[in-house]
């Protein structure tokens, strides 16, 4: 790139919360690369929160996702209408950092007259490659997502930002802080999150495992407890589910919380415990130690990411096990089908490998990671 002139970088990732998260490092490594750079970023409809506030970004597109009752015509008028708005803007670089059909369109429709995307390496559809001008490749082997969205960077000593970042507001802040007080939280007692759900349950631990590591947070160690989940109501469900098991009395914040109020709260603990999903990469890029239950998903590519890692690959280099890396630890049965990266066992939605993994497994390393982390 040239300092010329302003450079207007457009990024584009169709994929969930916490792809999008992950997509910070490469932002940063495109805005600081040239103090020219403009760099944007398009996302799917509420991912867009990952994003507002963060330093190197200029702008955020949400791409129009169809209303309720809108017909094929009428949301194809406006998606339309909506492309010659991005279109107007001139980008002159776009990157497709995933490997779907619609990025690649949408960034061909775009105008830019430099296009970066990512092809596989076998079966790649000849039309998609020839909508980049500068298709890459996609690598194989042990990589976390973080370093595989820095393989968009192009070669000639870009330098690399390897943090995620994440922003809330004070009001986010002021928010959790009432909620917090009304629920009895004290000042004095460190407070841990626990977020037990995922929108697919084949990723959940088994409720009656939590519910002991619950109580043993409170009971044994003293702590305070939090209890996050998502708005869905079957995520709620779970939850209750999981309190009526315990024999100690966290409070009770699920479904309640705003992405950025999520982030919020996690910056108020000293230690996250869940399982894969986006907050767990939340609470990390806030530099607060995970603990994190892996089931079917590659803690290799998708492990909470220890902000400052260096390395060319992940800081998970075994398929599977208990690892640590900073403050972070992931806990995975140690099994030769783990990760499959299927949902659930034979497609049954429910994963041996997370129904046979047991809260006396678990709770030595929850201690192990409170020790590290200097809280009593």
């Amino acid at each position: 790139m040239t300092t010329a002139a302003t450079v207007k970088i457009l990024v584009i990732k169709f994929r969930n919360i916490g792809d999008v998260l992950l997509l910070g490092p490469l932002l940063s490594s495109l805005a600081r690369a040239d103090s020219g750079s403009r760099v944007s970023v398009l996302v799917k409809a509420g991912r867009e929160a990952m994003l507002e506030g963060h330093p190197d970004v200029e702008q955020v597109w949400v791409y129009p996702p169809r209303k309720p009752g809108e017909s094929r015509w009428q949301y194809l008028r406006r998606e339309l209408a909506w492309l010659r708005r991005l279109r107007a803007q001139r980008f002159d670089w776009v990157i497709n950092s995933t490997e779907g059909d619609r990025g690649a369109l949408v960034g061909f429709l775009s105008g830019a007259p430099r296009r970066r995307g990512l092809i596989r390496a076998e079966g790649e559809k000849r039309w998609r490659r020839l909508l980049y001008t500068e298709p890459v490749t996609s690598r194989t082997g042990l990589r976390h997502t973080v370093v595989r969205n820095l393989d968009l960077l192009p070669p000639g000593g870009l330098t690399q930002s390897r943090d995620v970042r994440l922003r809330y507001s004070e009001a986010d802040l002021a928010t959790v802080r009432s909620l917090l007080d009304q629920a009895g939280c004290r000042a004095d007692l460190p407070l841990v999150q626990v977020h037990p759900t995922s929108r697919w349950f084949f990723k959940c631990w088994n409720d009656t495992d939590v519910a002991r590591v619950i109580e043993h947070l409170i009971l044994v160690r003293g702590l305070q407890v939090v209890v996050t989940s998502g708005p869905d109501t079957r995520e709620r469900d779970r939850v209750a589910r999981i309190l009526a098991a315990c024999d100690a009395t966290p409070m009770d914040l699920s479904g309640r919380l705003s992405l950025k109020e999520t982030a919020a709260l996690a910056s108020l603990c000293c230690l996250f415990f869940g399982v894969d999903t986006a907050p767990m990469h939340m609470a990390a890029a806030l530099n607060v130690p995970v603990v994190a239950i892996f089931g079917p998903s590659g803690a290799f590519d998708w492990g909470p990411w220890p902000n400052g890692w260096e390395g060319e690959t992940t800081p998970y280099p075994r398929r599977s096990g208990v690892q640590t890396c900073g403050p972070h630890t992931v806990i995975q049965m140690d099994w030769p089908c783990v990760p499959c990266g299927q949902d659930g066992c034979a497609g049954t939605k429910r994963s041996a490998c997370l129904e046979q993994l047991s809260a006396d497994q678990v709770i030595p390393l929850v201690d192990q990671a409170l020790q590290r982390a200097g809280t009593r």
